[in-house]
């Protein structure tokens, strides 16, 4: 009996899903939706359907078709048969457990399709961040989120699984390493090296260097020319393996001293978008702009994640849209509400958070001389929505974006090699990247292996079954 892996979704972009199976026991890892805007259906207008939800994201390749992991409910067709004859999770002897690497969408976001029977693994502290989301009705629930920590192994079957720190936005991103009956895995997940944690995250791997590693799957992204902006012809130049920040290149810190600077000498209200995932990003921007004496003043519902997350009290406004009473109340209680004629009265002592649904709230603020900080809130790109660029010119506001920084949420193609370099697998597969073959693999075996073919290690290699 061999360990079966198979690649269901992320060899061209995200979305990753990758199924590591021996005997009746598999592993699944991540289990998000593709982020694919350009064929996305949902345009604001066309709403989801409560009912049908799972048929309608397999119908649209928006979660995989993979047997014995959804409710035979959830996939029978009016006529009371299964669509597309998948295997209902209560009709399948396979014993299916998914290991979640970290928040973003693109990673997690179908758990809520799952059998309510199956266990979903995450940091703990991911797993209080996803209940303080479905409060606001950003969640993806799910019955059985297992929380976990670091270094702290647990098993599924015959695997034996250790989850270890990695640097991302997130709170709570985890690597994975596996341990199966004749091979060992490791699971990177998003990763980076030039974050606040950056000594953490290179030590982090180091840590781990002295396990065998068969298999590592890698996050690739920084290989995607539109994530990183350097000339793809200089690719690889830039792939030689090095802890160095090369000439140009952005560290996490530089964003949130950038905002400090633009602000610094200004009298202006200064506004920003982002993302409520990216936690981390809100606690840093807290504790870069106290040192010039600015406060953010949040929206309700981000207010509401700070207080429950982080565990301090901020300022915030009502905007003029209906909020939830609970979540409203809940906010009152612990922090500072503040009127537009508060704010507007003491311009210079704060940044405030106007998100891309609440832009209407810019005609009740003082916009003279301001500046709109993006950063990395809907939508991802200015160039995303034209009401964003809009809104902005006629308030006469600088708009400042973040977006791609030198793939600022993903490793710089050297510190990727650096860290291949270090770990020395066997074998690598790149994920999560539209150009899996530019990654510079430091000697390991480089599979490009096919979507949905079964593969098995043999001889210190994988190789398909099919072939």
């Amino acid at each position: 009996m061999k360990t079966k892996i198979q690649f269901i979704e992320g060899l061209k972009g995200s979305g990753v899903v990758v199924s590591i199976t021996y005997g009746n026991d598999r592993l699944l890892f991540d289990f998000g939706a593709p982020f694919r805007p350009d064929t996305q259906v949902y345009d604001g207008v066309i709403l989801h359907r409560k009912q049908n939800a799972l048929l309608d994201a397999l119908r649209l390749g928006e979660t995989p078709k993979v047997d014995g992991i959804y409710p035979k409910n959830d996939l029978c067709l009016f006529d009371g048969s299964v669509y597309e004859n998948i295997v209902p999770s209560e009709d399948s002897t396979i014993k299916t457990a998914v290991l979640i690497s970290h928040l973003h969408l693109d990673h997690m976001s179908n758990i809520c399709y799952l059998d309510p029977s199956i266990p979903v693994y995450m940091h703990k502290n991911g797993k209080k961040l996803l209940t303080v989301l479905e409060d606001i009705q950003e969640g993806t629930p799910h019955e059985r989120v297992v929380g976990i920590d670091y270094e702290v192994p647990f098993t599924h079957g015959p695997f034996t699984i250790t989850p270890y720190f990695n640097d991302h936005p997130c709170f709570g991103s985890t690597s994975y390493y596996i341990d199966c009956p004749d091979m060992k895995i490791m699971y990177s997940g998003d990763i980076r090296f030039h974050g606040l944690s950056q000594e953490k995250a290179f030590a982090e791997i180091e840590k781990i260097s002295h396990r065998e590693i068969d298999l590592l799957i890698v996050d690739g992204t920084s290989y995607s020319p539109s994530e990183f902006v350097h000339d793809p012809n200089q690719i690889e130049e830039l792939s030689k393996p090095s802890k160095d920040v090369l000439q140009g290149m952005f560290l996490e810190k530089h964003i949130y001293e950038d905002v400090v600077y633009r602000l610094k000498s200004s009298q202006s209200l200064g506004f920003f978008c982002t993302y409520h995932r990216d936690m981390q990003l809100i606690e840093a921007l807290i504790e870069y702009l106290s040192k010039i004496d600015r406060e953010i003043v949040f929206e309700v519902e981000t207010a509401y994640v700070v207080q429950n997350v982080l565990h301090c009290p901020v300022k915030f406004y009502c905007s003029s849209h209906q909020q939830d009473s609970k979540i409203l109340e809940s906010v009152r209680i612990n922090n500072v509400e503040l009127s537009f004629a508060d704010i507007n009265n003491h311009a210079n002592q704060y940044v405030v958070q106007v998100s891309y649904k609440n832009l209407m709230n810019l005609f009740s603020l003082n916009t003279q001389g301001g500046i709109y900080f993006h950063l990395f809130g809907d939508p991802f790109h200015k160039s995303g929505s034209r009401n964003l660029e809009k809104m902005l010119t006629m308030n006469e506001i600088e708009y400042v974006g973040y977006s791609n920084v030198y793939s600022f949420n993903h490793a710089f193609p050297n510190h990727l090699s650096w860290m291949l370099n270090t770990l020395q697998p066997k074998n690598v597969v790149c994920v999560h990247s539209r150009n899996p073959e530019k990654l510079n693999a430091m000697g390991a075996n480089h599979v490009l292996p096919h979507q949905n073919e079964v593969y098995v290690y043999e001889n210190n290699k994988l190789k398909c079954i099919g072939e």
